[in-house]
């Protein structure tokens, strides 16, 4: 198969959710992103913005800061650790049992 350059940046942007822009919404699919990704890179640095909230802004219509915390802190859903670098990923890959 054979594809050309054009069609394999389409694919890129449709598998990152970022064509279209910002179809996304709310904390359920902030979960289901990341799930799907694997996980996203957990850089504390704070420019602009930190570099998680950056890409889920670009993906998640409404995006509020508060969603990604509620959802590592509160829901338990997500938890930000290591993965060859610090990353946000989803609880269950995380493999020990918490008490």
């Amino acid at each position: 198969m054979t594809i050309t350059k054009k069609e394999a940046r389409k694919i890129i942007l449709l598998h990152q959710n970022l064509l279209p822009g910002r179809k996304l919404k709310g904390k359920q699919d902030i979960f289901n992103f990341i799930q799907k990704v694997g996980c996203i890179q957990f850089d504390p640095l704070d420019v602009i913005a930190m570099n998680p909230h950056l890409v889920l802004q670009s993906r998640i219509g409404k995006y509020s800061p508060n969603m990604l915390n509620e959802l590592l802190y509160k829901d338990r859903l997500l938890l930000d650790g290591w993965d060859k670098n610090m990353s946000i990923y989803p609880i269950d890959e995380w493999k020990y049992e918490f008490n």
